[in-house]
């Protein structure tokens, strides 16, 4: 076993394979929810950091109609401790161990340090994230971007401070599940072009931020779902990051040109993928 993987995640995970059931089984796709998913001692590193890493290390600020009060690291200058989980999350033995869980043997994950990707995430109170589908594909390689795990870092939160993970029905419109925002809880999903979620609302006014770290994982195939089971189409395309707003003309306002752009690449790449 590796010395990474034991000194950062809960043993009781180190095997994924257990969970393949639970996960193949899962609406509106594919996931797993793993509740104290890091070793209590290495969470703790993350305790009482409520302060924004944003004055620290460089980053990208969000505040739009559908991006509020976000920021990203682009994987500059991380502390030591979130370089470390991002490393053991790309770790070969915890990769063969999603291998095993979700059935895709061509799974593989990034070089740490990617500043075309952004692993850690902080959400200010009031903030929240529309629903939207993730890139999908490697910024370099052009890979197939077909799975994610997201962990939630905050060491302090309640029910009724928000910032739950919503998983959409497939255009993006209905709420099907709920993973509500839990200190030391990850969530694995499968990433496809139908895999629409967001970031519930934050209550105003707390006195926490929500803080959380997102890794991807590639596949080498172009037909990775192949041997899964999934309630909509099964063929990958390539899209840019695509959210979908509350109208038709929100698309067409000045301000949201970017996502007007992406909607429409995406809607032209599902065409053609047929």
């Amino acid at each position: 076993m590796s010395q990474k993987l034991k000194a950062v995640i809960n043993p009781n995970y180190h095997s994924l394979e257990e969970f393949s059931g639970v996960f193949q089984s899962a609406l509106p796709f594919p996931h797993l929810i793993l509740d104290d998913f890091l070793l209590p001692e290495f969470f703790a590193l993350f305790s009482g950091e409520n302060k924004r890493q944003q004055g620290e290390i460089g980053g990208k600020n969000f505040d739009t109609s559908v991006e509020e009060k976000k920021w990203i690291s682009l994987n500059s200058d991380l502390p030591g401790h979130i370089s470390k989980l991002v490393v053991t999350l790309n770790d070969p033995e915890w990769i063969n161990s999603l291998r095993r869980l979700t059935g895709m043997n061509s799974l593989s994950g990034t070089k740490f340090g990617n500043t075309n990707l952004a692993n850690y995430h902080e959400m200010q109170p009031g903030g929240f994230l529309a629903p939207h589908v993730d890139h999908g594909s490697e910024p370099i390689t052009g890979r197939p971007h077909v799975l994610n795990i997201i962990t939630y870092l905050s060491d302090e939160w309640r029910d009724d401070y928000g910032g739950s993970t919503l998983f959409y029905d497939q255009k993006g419109k209905e709420i099907v599940s709920k993973v509500a925002y839990k200190p030391n809880r990850a969530v694995i999903f499968l990433h496809t072009p139908y895999s629409f979620h967001c970031v519930e609302r934050i209550k105003p006014g707390l006195p926490t931020i929500r803080k959380s770290l997102y890794v991807d994982y590639y596949s080498d195939s172009l037909e990775p779902y192949k041997n899964i089971n999934l309630p909509f189409p099964s063929k990958w395309f390539d899209h840019p990051t695509t959210f979908n707003l509350n109208s038709v003309l929100d698309y067409f306002k000045p301000s949201n040109i970017n996502y007007f752009k992406a909607k429409v690449n995406y809607l032209l790449n599902k065409m053609k993928a047929g």
